[in-house]
């Protein structure tokens, strides 16, 4: 009888056919390869090694999630007799605090308060098209630099190509988005430590007042007040219409549902109440 593939083989057929179906490499990275390589890879695959995978994330979380994913993708194809759903835990993204979303002054105020050149362009572009932070190294930046005001995402991104407009569009100006500068770092890395370099950075050097993420939640909430449609804001944001409606939107506060009512109020199309009988 031959011998029972090792861990490392069985990841490694996986990962072929997970590619020959036309899947991204960046994804397999970020999403199974991150946590596959926590197995002891050169011994055998078993239900045991897999189980004691799933309960090393921590419970009741999104890394508890992903975990039980990725671990029964794999025991499905390699046909290993373990589900690791019932572990799952009781995660949900609904149930996730409110983020502090900054106010449009709070990003401008934060804006100047940047002394680096470099990262304070990165946080304009961050904060005027909602990019993914990785996002940013994977422009064209020869169409900003000749003053085209729409963000073109390269195709080696989270989600690839797509076209991104400005809200607010004054900020391509204000924020001299045109003069592209770059901050220097190495850039032949995988898309999630890129970002991490620049979230390291605006928290711990520049000190941002709020997550640097939340400058794209506060682009989801503009759009939305400019009116653009949510079918619309998605795909520049790259992601389903359906994680648009189910995280992002829930972070809209009173203060944004009241500047839209009053918008609504200027419309002079708008109803108007019949009037009101004379006593």
């Amino acid at each position: 009888m031959p011998a029972p593939l090792t861990a490392r083989q069985w990841v490694d057929l996986l990962h072929a056919d997970y590619l020959a179906r036309g899947k991204r490499e960046s994804t397999w990275r970020d999403e199974y390869w991150k946590i596959y390589k926590r197995l002891p890879l050169s011994e055998p695959l078993t239900r045991e090694t897999l189980h004691s995978l799933v309960l090393s994330s921590p419970v009741n979380t999104r890394s508890r999630v992903r975990f039980c994913m990725a671990i029964g993708v794999l025991a499905r194809f390699a046909e290993i007799e373990y589900d690791p759903s019932p572990y799952r835990g009781s995660y949900n993204p609904k149930s996730v605090q409110p983020r502090d979303i900054p106010s449009d002054a709070l990003i401008v105020e934060s804006f100047a308060t940047l002394k680096n050149p470099s990262w304070r362009w990165f946080f304009g572009m961050v904060a005027a098209y909602g990019l993914r932070p990785h996002e940013v190294f994977r422009l064209d930046l020869d169409l900003l630099q000749a003053g085209d005001p729409v963000c073109h995402v390269g195709d080696n991104t989270k989600t690839g190509f797509r076209r991104v407009w400005a809200y607010h569009p004054e900020w391509f100006e204000q924020f001299s988005l045109q003069s592209v500068n770059l901050p220097s770092i190495k850039l032949d890395r995988e898309n999630r430590k890129l970002g991490e370099s620049a979230a390291e950075y605006f928290h711990e050097t520049a000190r941002l007042p709020f997550p640097l993420y939340n400058l794209r939640h506060a682009w989801a909430i503009r759009a939305t007040l400019y009116g653009l449609q949510d079918a619309l804001a998605s795909q520049q944001m790259g992601h389903s219409l359906e994680v648009h409606n189910r995280i992002y939107q829930k972070w809209i506060g009173r203060a944004a549902h009241q500047a839209a009512y009053d918008a609504t109020l200027q419309n002079p199309l708008r109803p108007k109440p019949p009037s009101f009988p004379k006593q």
